[in-house]
């Protein structure tokens, strides 16, 4: 069902009186909020009432659960208001959704209830077209050098703590492990798979897995299931010799542990053959299954600390992809410096830092810190090489020579560029 559709189901009251959302809250709503045309949640202001208390703030629709992390929304504090996420179909394992401060809130699935009045819907919201950029941004081509290195590093780390608090509000669900996992199958998923690989770790999360291995699973037979279950592996037959399509196939048929078919939905539309989740999720598994055994989170700590230089953390990271457990799977791709680079700035300290946190570990702290201001540049990607192309080029070395200055410019892309606030942004000057 089309977004804007949705939006006039919302907007229209053209729901059934008595609600419950997935959690099974009771839910009335006693006024649909104004119809925002600017950037942020789809409606402001809206009134309702849950299980017997009034509340008010904004509501954000999708066509499907997983769109709020797909959409950047838990990268986003202009939807830190948001007080109910509605979506046409609930598609994840969890029934809250983690706003960008890490609070969590009530998510309404509408297709089975809906009123019979939806043929009587009004015509479609037209939002209003974003304005124009100009050629160089001001923020990143005016300042001087000094203040330009200054302003990156404080928004770099407000990325840092960003994700932090994400982390923190996913501990609440699990423990470290498992948010170490599905962070890291979600990063496997790069960009058009990272819904999915998140939706999997979710689903069959890593304590089923030490389970079945505890109870006499093989490695290929806890493959099979991820591969099987969620329909990759039926969809990338092409991609992988005969013999190992045979190999999990068969012992998908003959393990006694898991027999649902998982409802993922895999966008393998002209995927780069090195970052196809198939060969992501062969490569992840026999890592997470030998480093979870002693304790994912405790294992990449001791393996990756922040204290170690760069060069020896890329070695120990590259060398934990070796094993495989597929006979012949040495063959196929495997994650490379680049992606597991990005892994670790993005995921590994940021878990770190919250580690750190809990256990009230100031030298941790600060050892997480220096190292993701001092780590160096990652592989350009498409939104680092889109902000670079609004950079003065005697600034461009200099951005690229550090992880947390690509870490500022995605912070600003997906805070601000992305919807041409630029008066917004050029208050960063003030840092």
């Amino acid at each position: 069902m089309d977004e804007k559709f949705l939006h006039h189901i919302w907007d229209g009251s053209h729901l059934n009186l008595e609600l419950t959302t997935v959690s099974g809250k009771r839910l009335r709503i006693s006024y649909s909020g104004q119809y925002n045309t600017n950037r942020g949640p789809d409606f402001l202001g809206c009134g309702m009432v849950m299980d017997s208390q009034a509340t008010r703030g904004d509501v954000e629709i999708h066509q499907q659960t997983s769109d709020w992390h797909a959409h950047n929304h838990s990268e986003d504090p202009f939807y830190n208001n948001v007080i109910l996420h509605v979506v046409y179909k609930h598609n994840t394992a969890r029934e809250l959704t983690i706003k960008e401060n890490g609070e969590r809130i009530e998510i309404l699935e509408l297709q089975h209830q809906l009123s019979e009045e939806i043929g009587k819907l009004l015509q479609e919201h037209q939002p209003r077209l974003p304005l124009s950029r100009p050629t160089y941004c001001d923020l990143l081509s005016a300042l001087d050098k000094d203040r330009l290195q200054m302003t990156l590093k404080n928004i770099g780390m407000q990325r840092l703590q960003g994700k932090v608090r994400r982390f923190n509000a996913s501990l609440m669900f699990s423990d470290f492990d498992q948010i170490m996992y599905e962070g890291i199958l979600e990063a496997m998923g790069y960009d058009k798979n990272k819904t999915a690989m998140l939706s999997l770790a979710q689903t069959l999360p890593l304590s089923l897995l030490l389970e079945w291995r505890r109870d006499g699973l093989q490695a290929v037979e806890i493959l099979s299931i991820l591969s099987m279950a969620s329909g990759l592996l039926q969809r990338s037959s092409k991609l992988i010799p005969p013999e190992m399509f045979q190999i999990l196939q068969s012992s998908w048929e003959h393990q006694n542990k898991y027999a649902t078919s998982l409802d993922i939905d895999w966008q393998l539309f002209r995927i780069r053959p090195a970052n196809h989740p198939i060969y992501r999720l062969i490569a992840s598994l026999p890592m997470v299954l030998r480093y979870g055994e002693d304790g994912l989170m405790a294992s990449l700590l001791s393996q990756l600390h922040p204290r170690l230089p760069q060069k020896v953390i890329e070695k120990a990271f590259l060398e934990m992809f070796v094993n495989t457990t597929l006979p012949g799977a040495e063959a196929l791709p495997r994650p490379g410096k680049g992606v597991l680079n990005n892994i670790y700035i993005n995921i590994c300290l940021p878990i770190f830092y919250l580690w750190a946190q809990k256990t009230s570990d100031q030298d941790l702290l600060s050892q997480v810190s220096t190292a993701f201001q001092n780590y160096g540049g990652l592989a350009e990607n498409h939104l680092t090489r889109s902000m670079g192309s609004h950079i003065d080029p005697s600034y461009q070395k200099l951005i690229n020579s550090h992880a947390i200055y690509q870490q500022a410019l995605i912070e600003l892309h997906q805070r601000y560029c992305q919807f041409h606030y630029c008066d917004e942004c050029r208050k960063l000057r003030t840092l």
